[in-house]
Order: structure tokens, then C-alpha cells, then sequence
């Protein structure tokens, strides 16, 4: 009995310190509500908000003490109102007309008088941060986004706006999956496919008045890309590098919501395999022009290309671009559709011209805390060249918005 001693002490022992130590916890775990009109307007007014954003980045929010604020996430500005409900509760409202609201209840920790969380009065949900009186730090990194937005958080809806605007300052990593359907004179085209992948990184750079620079590569891996063969048939090119796009521009908001945005593009002979493209340097201007709304936006965008060094044994003049418009819905949803179009001024005049109409669907989501912009389109190309071209394409697009590297 003797050899139990020490082992009934020690049990002992240990039961006391768990039972102080979920007393202690208790006492710092509770919270006194923050209430009175005036005391939150007092909080409210020119206080900022942060939170960290998943991979890098801060979510900032400014309110100032006329009841107006705006919303700083992922690069982008987000305008932002906010109210005093009765005698409890801080209401914050994105832009008129555009969508979300959201109430809360302030409570102060009685333990520690830096420490408060929020409670959403819709969702019970609870969120912790340190303040003084003009700046509040969530305890936590931003680990998911609820569609609707938040205090420091912007909406799906908000952040499909955003990513059609070509003029707004998001870092995007964009892949582009395409499966073509060919057709033309030529013996078996019309049971010929091709299918491509497109990887476009973009992480624009602020200029400052309404001004944003943007390069943007794309790489294209020839999954399975159709050429015709020097006898007649077709040959499948599979797992090449083909030739690498880039343009640099320059994007120009203008007054009633126009954009303006001019550059130049051009096109590398990095193609991995002879067939996978011509041996030829690209270049030449770039010009596009956008009418950017709170219902959508509509615009043009091309570009001209000369060879300028390479392959001299043919010439090449081409002018191409895209028709663009998104369509907002509720939720982050959008039509939208950027069918390509282009002519080749050095084809006979029968086969110059190709031209496509399309439609499609959007989708803004967030996934751990992150946007992604979904879409999914049809085009049907109504005018091609005769002899082999595409006459139907799908593409699937897929990005998420990552952080840009010079801050936000």
C-alpha cells in the first residue's frame, strides 16, 4: 500500500492543476458586449481593419466616421458603409445596389482589454482581433471566405465585378483548356480534333491614376494538336511546348467607366517539335477599349503581328483579337464569352478571314479562403478558311487570385 502513495499524490496533484487551469481558462474566455450608440460609433469611426489573406497578403478595411469606408483585398479596392443598429449591433452594407449586409454584436474580453471579437448575427460565427483606437488585427489568417463578403472580406459577386474590369489591379494564374473540333476540304478534316493547354500568369503593377501595366506570358502545352502532313493526312503533335504568347500594355481607366488599354504583343519560337508552329519572331501593337458598368462590361481587343526575325521564307501579317463580354449576375455568377477572330493578310481573300461567336458561364468561388474564377464556353466559328480550320471550340477556364508579390 505504501508503493501507492506517490502515485495517489501525483494524481492528486495533476487533478488540481487541470481544475485551475479550466478556471483560469474560463475567466479569461469571458466577454462583456460593447453597447451603446454612441460607443460604437466612437469604435467605428476611423478605425482599420485587417485580417491575413491565405498565401500571403493583408485584407484591409478603412472606416471613416461619416459612415463610409472602403475595402482593400487581393489588389483591388471595394467600397464599403456601415450603420449603428439599435443599441448593440454594427451593420456594414457593400456598395447600393450591388448586394450584402452584414450585422454584428462587439464583445471585449474582461481578461485582456485588447482583445474583442465580432459575432455575426446572422451566422453565430466569431471572429477574434486585437485593437487599439484606430487599428484591429484578426487573431487568425483568413482560412475561408463566405460568398457573400464580410467586414474584411470581399463578396463573390464584388470580386467577379472586379475580374472582368481589364484594368484591375489582380494577380491571376489562368489556365485555359481548349478542345477544338476541325472541318474543311480536305479528305477526313471534319474527324479531326485537337485539344491545348494555355497557362497566362498575370500580376499587374499600380501606376497610380487609374493607370496599371500588365505582362502577361502564355505557354502553350500541345496536349494533342491536329496538323496536316506534308502527304495529305493529319499528324498528331502530343506533349510539346508550342510557340509562347506575351503582351505588355498599359491600361488607362477612364471617365464614365471607359478602359483603354495599349501595348505590344508578340509571339517566342519556343515550339518543341517543328510542326507545333512557325520558326518566326512576332511583334506588333496591341489596342483595346472597354465600357466597364455595375451590370457588366463590353469590349474589343487587338492585336497586330509581324514577323520580324526567323523563318524568311514566307511572311507573316496577322490581325486578331477577341469581342469581350460579362454579363453579372447575383452570387458571383456572369454570361460571359470572348469569342477570338482574326485576319490573315497574307491568305488568299477566301480564306483571310476567321470569325466566331460564343457564350458561356461564369463563376466566382471562393476555395479556402481564395477566389477562383471558373468559366466554361462554346464557340462556333462561322467563318474559317476552307481547306482546314476549326469550326467548334470548348474551353474550360480555371485561376485562382493569388497575392501580388509588391504588395497590396
Amino acid at each position: 500500500m505504501e508503493n501507492l502513495k506517490p502515485g495517489i499524490a501525483t494524481i492528486a496533484t495533476l487533478v488540481v492543476a487541470l481544475s485551475w487551469s479550466a478556471t483560469a481558462a474560463a475567466q479569461e474566455e469571458k466577454w462583456e458586449p460593447i453597447v451603446g450608440a454612441d460607443t460604437l460609433e466612437e469604435f467605428m469611426s476611423g478605425i482599420t481593419a485587417e485580417r491575413k489573406l491565405p498565401g500571403g497578403g493583408t485584407s484591409k478595411a478603412e472606416y471613416s466616421a461619416d459612415g463610409t469606408g472602403v475595402l482593400h483585398s487581393w489588389g483591388e479596392s471595394f467600397p464599403r458603409m456601415w450603420r449603428v443598429e439599435g443599441d448593440a449591433q454594427v451593420c456594414i452594407t457593400q456598395e447600393t445596389g450591388t448586394g450584402g449586409s452584414w450585422c454584428f454584436e462587439l464583445e471585449r474580453s474582461t481578461a485582456d482589454p485588447t482583445l474583442y471579437r465580432l459575432r455575426a448575427v446572422d451566422t453565430g460565427k466569431v471572429i477574434r482581433f486585437r485593437a487599439d483606437a484606430h487599428r484591429a488585427v484578426a487573431d487568425e489568417a483568413e482560412k475561408d471566405s463566405p460568398e457573400e463578403g464580410g467586414a474584411a472580406a470581399a463578396s463573390a459577386s464584388e470580386m467577379a465585378a472586379k475580374l472582368a474590369d481589364p484594368n484591375a489591379v489582380i494577380g491571376t494564374m489562368t489556365m485555359n483548356f481548349d478542345y477544338l473540333m476541325h472541318d474543311g476540304s480536305l479528305p477526313g478534316a471534319g474527324s479531326e480534333s485537337s485539344f491545348t493547354l494555355g497557362f497566362q500568369p498575370s500580376l499587374p503593377y499600380p501606376l497610380g491614376g487609374g493607370k496599371t501595366f500588365f505582362a502577361r506570358p502564355l505557354f502553350p502545352i500541345l496536349i494533342d494538336q491536329t496538323v496536316p502532313a506534308s502527304d495529305g493526312g493529319f499528324e498528331s503533335v502530343s506533349g510539346e511546348l508550342g510557340n509562347i504568347g506575351f503582351d505588355t500594355a498599359v491600361g488607362f481607366s477612364l471617365e464614365g467607366g471607359k478602359v483603354l488599354v495599349a501595348g505590344v504583343a508578340g509571339s517566342l519560337p519556343t515550339r518543341t517539335d517543328d510542326r507545333a508552329g512557325a520558326d518566326q519572331w512576332l511583334l506588333g501593337p496591341e489596342l483595346a477599349f472597354f465600357k466597364v458598368g455595375k451590370k457588366g462590361v463590353v469590349g474589343i481587343f487587338a492585336t497586330h503581328l509581324w514577323d520580324v526575325a526567323g523563318d524568311d521564307s514566307f511572311d507573316t501579317s496577322l490581325t486578331s483579337g477577341q469581342i469581350i463580354y460579362t454579363i453579372l449576375l447575383k452570387d458571383g455568377w456572369s454570361i460571359t464569352g470572348q469569342p477570338p477572330w482574326s485576319y490573315n493578310h497574307e491568305a488568299p481573300s477566301g480564306d483571310a478571314l476567321t470569325f466566331s461567336v460564343g457564350i458561356g458561364v461564369g463563376k466566382t468561388a471562393f476555395f479556402g479562403g481564395r477566389p477562383w474564377r471558373l468559366s466554361a464556353q462554346y464557340f462556333n466559328f462561322v467563318e474559317r478558311p476552307g481547306a482546314f480550320a476549326t469550326e467548334h471550340q470548348f474551353k474550360v477556364t480555371v485561376g485562382p487570385v493569388v497575392s501580388l508579390p509588391w504588395g497590396e
